[in-house]
């Protein structure tokens, strides 16, 4: 698994606030967190480390940053240390990171599932094949908010609102229109499928901009949701989702 952290981030910070070394030792997989150009540990637009996932995402010191190639390096360099199952190459992010895990998805024929908590699609063609994604989204998030728009704090990109957005990113993905529910205490998970791919979008209920179940990522930041781990919920579904053989 790759797991990408956000703007101004760095792959301890990653680590610290995901839980996923912690899952990875019980769960006995691998995870790699690498770094993004830009300056690590602070979240500023202008200087901060940031995926280049798109228009005003990238750190604009770094605008010709190919994040894409550079994580499929990351991959290959893995592989050297020990055989890595090409069938089962995932890629969680959290903000920022949670963007540039959908821009692999459209780019990276390698990926076989992503996961994407506190961020929101970036738009392309329909990749050659669908990738299942799941997705997790606070309705009290001030970065990206989940009713849409500009934040009041974080990045100035516009996004769509947050279910609208995972619906668009379904059909993109070919899944049918309509989606089953499932609620986890004030939670829900909105689930829609197709019989090559599946896509779920966790309404997390009052959380701001936070890694469900985790930790927040800096002093004085937003406080997870602790009724839900997002990590347990991420690594089940990419169990679930290997790559297909052609």
């Amino acid at each position: 698994m790759l797991a990408l952290h956000g703007t101004g981030g760095t792959g301890r910070i990653m680590a610290h606030l995901s839980g996923l070394s912690r899952l990875a030792d019980e769960r006995d997989f691998r995870v790699a967190y690498p770094q993004a150009q830009g300056e690590p540990g602070l979240e500023d637009p202008v200087r901060g480390a940031a995926w280049n996932a798109g228009p005003g995402l990238g750190c604009p010191l770094h605008p010709g940053a190919d994040d894409t190639a550079f994580l499929q390096a990351v991959v290959d360099r893995v592989d050297q240390h020990g055989p890595v199952d090409s069938r089962r190459i995932h890629v969680a992010g959290f903000s920022n990171g949670a963007r540039m895990a959908h821009r692999l998805a459209l780019s990276a024929p390698w990926v076989s599932a992503i996961a994407a908590v506190a961020g929101a699609p970036v738009w392309g063609e329909a990749p050659a094949r669908p990738v299942p994604t799941l997705m997790f989204h606070g309705t009290g998030d001030r970065h990206i908010p989940f009713e849409g728009g500009l934040g009041a704090l974080g990045r100035q990109v516009p996004a769509l609102p947050a279910r609208e957005a995972a619906a668009r990113w379904a059909a993109l993905m070919g899944c049918g229109p309509e989606p089953g529910t499932e609620d986890l205490n004030a939670h829900r998970l909105d689930l829609w499928s197709s019989d090559a791919c599946q896509v779920g979008f966790w309404t997390v209920a009052g959380m701001g901009h936070a890694w469900p179940g985790g930790r927040p990522y800096a002093p004085g930041a937003d406080l997870p949701a602790p009724d839900l781990s997002a990590a347990h919920l991420i690594w089940a579904f990419f169990e679930a989702h290997p790559l297909e053989s052609p």
